[in-house]
């Protein structure tokens, strides 16, 4: 069985329904597009915070030297 929707170009739909049709389809994609960005945000924030807590409350790694025997 096909649970498809028919194909646009198969629909016959007239120019207003068209337009009414990519008109629908921008607006949905531009919302996912800002609910996207918004959970960016959220991440690159939480990113942030833990930068910063792992510096306050986690101690100094040693630093290593890159000298001639280490290459």
């Amino acid at each position: 069985m096909n649970n498809q929707p028919p194909s646009v170009a198969v629909m016959k739909l007239s120019k207003a329904e068209y337009i009414e049709l990519a008109d629908r389809f921008r607006d949905k994609a531009q919302q996912e597009h800002q609910d996207a960005r918004a959970w960016m945000n959220r991440c690159l924030l939480a990113e942030s915070s833990l930068a910063a807590l792992r510096t306050a409350y986690e101690p100094p790694q040693p630093r290593t030297e890159i000298t001639k025997e280490t290459r």
